[in-house]
């Protein structure tokens, strides 16, 4: 009897210990006073999905686009501007608004949009909008890719390769993209669409960077038909007798066929000859022209509002960022020239005064020569 009690006694200090042991091991690991960030976690995942997106030869991949996250959050779109006392956009919650580069603005509106959605501040650039692609990119924030998701900021830089733009998914139907956005010299806020298969919406002056997924919500897969739309007004002849189709605008060019009664024909131009408007168009494969007058213009193509190019946050040349021009930004620019130090992208964007895409020199000799009067 006194046996088995000796057992049963040091059968349950050891289990006792074992659990101790256990749980200073698991303690160890997760401290108490380290709480887990939801916005480190994502950032964690983003990361390991990078990894096991290396091929064979260690490159990643081109696309950092993470896969479908189960138990998404539901999406709640804004398809109308906020009040001025939304703290996301209108105080100094919003960095932008703090340093006075409020709405109308891009980024402004984007990074308040951002923080709107998450419920805590974004880990997304404070610089201008063509910067914002490659910062999260380089910093590896936020997962990234070519396809829409709702919430996911849409990044474009224009030709000129000095500014950009920046907007929201809000809604993706129908295969067509309903961003919203506010833009720097313009609207406040404002909606706009585009294809899925088009962001810029035909703008050849807009280059599609790409999207910034910062959190992954309800729907966001596009499964909808994707849409075509016109590359031109869209006309339909309303001549019981049709019109005839000509090799030029003109009645003194030949005809080439005729165009019946209820067709839809899209015109890319129109010219003014002989008291006509005539529309250029391309029908049963060949090309020529036709009276529009004797036709009902049933769907114009908007032209899209060319806006006004987001306002640099920074003084050309003022290498230093001291928020002035001087002989040491110019100095700055030979050092690096001559190899002192490694160049930042900002030294390389703000430094090419004369706008030529090099640094070089010429750059230094433009900032002394502005500082002289010359």
């Amino acid at each position: 009897m006194k046996v088995i009690k000796r057992v049963l006694t040091f059968l349950l200090v050891f289990s006792v210990t074992a659990g101790t042991i256990a749980a200073a091991a698991y303690a160890a690991n997760h401290p108490a006073d380290d709480p887990v960030d939801p916005d480190t976690v994502m950032i964690d995942a983003s990361k390991s999905y990078r990894e096991e997106s290396k091929n064979s030869s260690g490159i990643s991949r081109e696309s950092n686009e993470s896969p479908a996250v189960s138990g998404a959050s539901s999406y709640s779109p804004r398809l109308s501007a906020p009040s001025y006392s939304n703290e996301y956009y209108y105080s100094d919650k919003n960095v932008f608004y703090k340093y006075g580069w409020g709405m109308p603005n891009c980024t402004c509106y984007a990074w308040g949009r951002a923080y709107e959605i998450l419920g805590r501040e974004p880990n997304l650039s404070v610089y201008s909008a063509y910067l914002w692609y490659d910062y999260n990119k380089e910093n590896g924030y936020y997962s990234y890719g070519q396809t829409p998701k709702l919430g996911a900021v849409a990044c474009w830089v224009y030709s000129s390769g000095t500014s950009g733009h920046v907007a929201v998914v809000e809604k993706i139907e129908n295969g067509t993209i309903t961003f919203s956005n506010s833009a720097w010299g313009g609207d406040e806020f404002y909606t706009s669409t585009a294809p899925v298969s088009d962001p810029s919406n035909g703008r050849s002056s807009w280059i599609f960077q790409g999207y910034i997924y910062i959190g992954e919500y309800e729907n966001t897969a596009v499964t909808e038909p994707q849409t075509t739309t016109p590359q031109g007004d869209v006309y339909r002849i309303t001549s019981d007798d049709g019109v005839n189709f000509r090799t030029g605008a003109g009645t003194g060019y030949s005809v080439i066929g005729a165009i019946a009664y209820g067709v839809d024909l899209v015109v890319t131009k129109t010219e003014r000859a002989e008291g006509y408007t005539w529309g250029y168009t391309t029908y049963n494969g060949r090309s020529g022209w036709f009276v529009t007058d004797f036709a009902k213009l049933i769907y114009q193509k908007t032209t899209p509002t060319v806006r006004q190019a987001e306002k640099p946050r920074y003084l050309m040349g003022d290498t230093d960022g001291d928020g002035f021009l001087s002989v040491i930004d110019a100095t700055h620019i030979q050092k690096v020239l001559a190899r002192y130090y490694t160049p930042t992208e900002y030294i390389y964007t703000v430094g090419d005064y004369d706008g030529d895409s090099v640094l070089s020199v010429i750059d230094a000799v433009m900032i002394q020569k502005h500082l002289a009067n010359i």
